[in-house]
């Protein structure tokens, strides 16, 4: 699989790991001072990932698996943000591909009044918000593009959406987060009729070290 796609669909695992739970997103910022909310970002966490695409039946089927250490550093205020920088170092299953490092940030919008406002995480150069759906759960959206889709099987493809999320609980004492993609699809198949799916096409989980 070409490195330049891999990064295309790589990019939104990474940047979805460090939020704790039960974040608060009240307080004053300010460039002097970091927010409590943002430092408690830093931290180390390894992971382990597989990514599924579908066979020539249209059925889900890995496509690639791998495991990573992604750490969060350098808490700022900077502009409207409040964020830390994050680097991911992944290594790929059955020696394949090279390791591969990506680099992002994230953290927090800062509201006119000074207060934390919405999540959100960055990494080659596009900002997603994110969601909190309660004190663990999380979620984003973002387009499955065309390129992308194809490295994981789909031709002739008519529109492709993901939708992340991420569960945060803890396990044997360690702070877990667990992440899916779900995956929904409109491509045509060989003889032209329109087909949908939708399924996980991505899923794995961070442990704070």
């Amino acid at each position: 699989m070409h490195n330049g796609i891999v990064f295309i669909f790589l990019y939104m695992i990474f940047v979805f790991c460090i939020q704790p739970s039960g974040v608060v997103v009240y307080g004053q910022s300010s460039a002097s001072q970091i927010p409590k909310e943002v430092t408690d970002l830093t931290g180390t966490f390894t992971g382990a990932w597989t990514l599924l695409g579908i066979d020539e039946k249209g059925q889900p089927v890995k496509k690639m698996a791998w495991t990573d250490i992604i750490k969060g550093e350098n808490p700022v205020v900077k502009g409207d943000r409040a964020y830390i920088t994050t680097t991911d170092e992944m290594s790929f299953e059955g020696g394949k591909m090279p390791p591969m490092r990506i680099a992002g940030t994230e953290g927090y919008f800062i509201n006119q009044s000074g207060s934390l406002g919405n999540y959100f995480i960055e990494s080659f150069g596009r900002t997603y918000p994110v969601l909190k759906l309660s004190d663990n759960v999380w979620t984003y959206t973002m387009p499955a593009t065309p390129q992308e889709l194809a490295q994981l099987g789909f031709a002739k493809i008519i529109s492709g959406q993901h939708v992340i999320v991420k569960v945060i609980s803890q396990e044997e004492g360690k702070e877990t987060h667990r992440i899916s993609r779900v995956t929904t699809v409109n491509w045509r198949d060989a003889e032209g009729k329109e087909m949908w799916i939708q399924y996980i096409s991505l899923q794995g989980f961070h442990k704070r070290q």
